[in-house]
């Protein structure tokens, strides 16, 4: 009896490893094992993240692409930029959009997902791909015309970090769109409700906060910065790329990599465009 019984607790704390595997490792998509977890995840997926996905290019352009385009009428060339872009899947939708005629920079901290979109992007010139955190943009304050953040936010080590640095590079009355993930059991302690997002929002100037349903697992989320400034508009990297070490200088461009003048931190640039802008 007694080595049935040890069986039986030895096949209960098998299955609950494996139980625990999968909430950390599948559920909750690594975010409780850190950072790195997370990213090592989406390198691992990145080759079948679009499938595993099943992005369509109509949905993207009626529920992406074209709110986008409505909410900055009549600018048809803004500057933008889309933090934890992934595959690039917002970026191809304004492409794709006939009256977008600006300019995109996309963030993630995955290489293997900036590669993925550098593949499907093909050399557009209108898109820069950027390897740093949502945590610390290389940018200035007020740079672009709309920030986005899609379904990432929950990922992030700081909700609270990532949007205050959101709304610190968009300028005063310019458009933020991100979402909330509404499905929060498999995450608790890493996401926020409406309610609380609403608040944090506004704590951090965004003003006309709108939320509203969107899929099974996320509601968009729009807003508009606190202020008014003309638009930014598209314009050279080489006028909106702040080194991210000392935060003083815009960086130069060279052959293979940006260089800041002030504390020499050099931003090499892989052969497929991606820009390497993480700190070590």
């Amino acid at each position: 009896m007694s080595s049935f019984v040890s069986l039986i607790v030895l096949a209960l704390i098998a299955l609950g490893i494996i139980a625990l595997g999968w909430w950390l490792l599948i559920a909750s998509e690594g975010v409780y094992l850190g950072r790195r977890a997370v990213i090592w995840l989406y390198d691992l997926y990145a080759g079948r993240y679009d499938d595993i996905k099943h992005y369509s290019k109509e949905y993207d352009h009626m529920l992406l692409a074209q709110p986008i385009m409505a909410a900055i009428e009549p600018i048809k060339n803004p500057l933008v930029l889309d933090v934890a872009t992934g595959t690039a899947r917002l970026p191809l939708a304004l492409l794709r959009h006939k009256r977008f005629q600006g300019q995109i920079i996309g963030a993630d901290l995955s290489r293997k997902m900036l590669a993925g979109a550098a593949y499907k992007l093909d050399g557009d010139r209108r898109v820069t791909l950027i390897w740093t955190p949502a945590e610390h943009l290389p940018f200035g304050d007020h740079t672009f015309d709309i920030v986005c953040c899609l379904e990432a936010l929950e990922f992030m080590v700081s909700i609270e970090a990532a949007l205050r640095e959101l709304v610190r590079v968009l300028r005063p009355g310019g458009l933020l769109f991100t979402t909330n993930r509404i499905h929060t059991r498999m995450m608790p302690g890493k996401t926020l409700s409406d309610d609380a997002m609403r608040a944090l929002l506004e704590s951090l100037g965004v003003e006309q906060v709108e939320i509203e349903y969107w899929q099974v697992d996320y509601n968009r989320v729009w807003g508009r910065k606190v202020g008014v400034s003309k638009p930014k508009l598209m314009r050279p990297l080489a006028e909106v790329l702040r080194c991210p070490q000392c935060n003083k200088a815009l960086l130069i461009e060279g052959k293979g990599a940006w260089d800041c003048p002030n504390c020499h931190f050099q931003a090499l640039v892989e052969a497929n465009g991606v820009l390497h802008l993480a700190l070590p």
